[in-house]
């Protein structure tokens, strides 16, 4: 488990995958409305430009959301800030965003590599430790974001982690074993099943809300997963379509 200041809210809670679907993904717009919509957090991800600005972008290239072959990674942000993205909206700054919702939570997914470095210095220097949730699927990139961090952030497991956790439910190994392995890890961020396993079991949630554990499924937009998944335990749920989430949850 971790204590942190980030995870203090009512639960369950809605984190906006992306910034919802009103607008395009990953957007000021986007983030904008989900906010105003009572999420929670913003669950977005984090690349960086070839001059070295962490932006909030999903994909590797331009293709899908602004139909231009070219990787972020090879496009300068001034450069970036001016195209115009399919639906409206253009790429923001880490910085931008942050700066422009200055009271709202961020769950950052550090992509590459070199978004450690780009993303640890933006927190670090915009002091917004107490309102952003590092993550990653790589635990490499997971540790080194949290060792380069002027003050602790909440953080959630890698898919190792969350493998782990499987497997040790699954032995019926004690309660221990699984406290031992999430400590220091805030939330599991998982889907309901994975690689042909279940991580949506009473007994799972059960054992990971035990050690002071969150548990947060992506990407639920379903009222009825949502408030099944929450009846089971579920602390937070992460949704395309923000507003239906934070309707369904607080009518539950």
């Amino acid at each position: 488990m971790q204590q942190h200041e980030y995870f203090n809210a009512q639960r369950p809670v809605v984190l906006a995958h992306r910034g919802g679907t009103a607008h395009t993904e990953n957007t000021l717009e986007a983030f904008a409305d989900s906010i105003a919509a009572g999420v929670f957090s913003i669950e977005t991800d984090v690349r960086t430009t070839k001059d070295q600005v962490a932006v909030l972008f999903h994909d590797e290239s331009l293709m899908r959301v602004a139909g231009i072959e070219q990787k972020i990674s090879d496009t300068n942000f001034d450069e970036l800030s001016n195209i115009e993205l399919q639906g409206g909206g253009k790429v923001p700054s880490l910085a931008q965003a942050l700066a422009a919702l200055p009271l709202a939570r961020f769950n950052l997914d550090i992509k590459d590599e070199t978004s450690v470095k780009t993303t640890a210095h933006v927190i670090n220097s915009a002091n917004a430790h107490n309102r952003v949730l590092v993550s990653s699927f790589s635990e490499s990139r997971r540790t080194a974001t949290l060792k380069l961090m002027t003050a602790p952030v909440a953080t959630s497991a890698s898919s190792t982690t969350v493998l782990i956790c499987w497997l040790l439910v699954k032995l019926r190994l004690p309660q221990s074993f699984i406290n031992n392995i999430l400590k220091g890890i805030g939330a599991l961020q998982i889907p309901r099943a994975m690689y042909g396993l279940r991580f949506d079991s009473l007994r799972f949630i059960t054992k990971i809300r035990n050690s002071g554990t969150e548990v947060h499924y992506w990407t639920i937009n379903n009222p009825q997963e949502m408030l099944e998944l929450t009846r089971r335990g579920a602390t937070g749920i992460v949704s395309d379509v923000s507003e239906l989430a934070v309707q369904t949850l607080r009518k539950a």
